[in-house]
């Protein structure tokens, strides 16, 4: 169910895939909480992402998501699905975490944009397109 204004969620896919492939990134982004935290954004798609962080967050937390997408920022709320210490940043002394983030109730507007700049870097790096929401 959506409310006016937010692009439909696309069905669960059954077998643990995902619902929607997603890209790689190296994009800049921050989370709103109590505190700003900021990330990178690793990979993207149009139901979610991976962000790289300092800290670990808790699971199922409720955040706002700034993400800096060329020519203006896109915020959504995010749902945090899991979060997990980078394995290879044990070796450097400060701890990096990996975070999977849920979309919810990404705008039209905002939808649109997403599927425009995933489409546009599956051009340029080769790859499937993620279906339209």
């Amino acid at each position: 169910m959506t409310t006016q204004g937010e692009a439909p969620s696309p069905r669960k896919v059954d077998k643990g895939r995902r619902r929607t492939p997603r890209r790689s990134t190296d994009l800049e982004g921050s989370l709103q909480g109590r505190s700003r935290r900021f990330v990178t954004v690793v990979d993207l798609s149009l139901t979610g992402c991976l962000v790289r962080g300092d800290q670990a967050l808790d699971r199922g937390a409720i955040l706002d998501l700034r993400l800096e997408l060329s020519p203006r920022p896109i915020e959504v709320k995010v749902r945090v699905a899991s979060s997990s210490v980078e394995g290879e940043s044990l070796t450097t002394g400060s701890p990096h975490y990996l975070t999977g983030l849920q979309f919810l109730g990404l705008p039209i507007g905002a939808a649109a944009r997403l599927q425009t700049f995933l489409a546009t870097e599956r051009r340029r790096r080769g790859g499937a397109v993620p279906p339209a929401p």
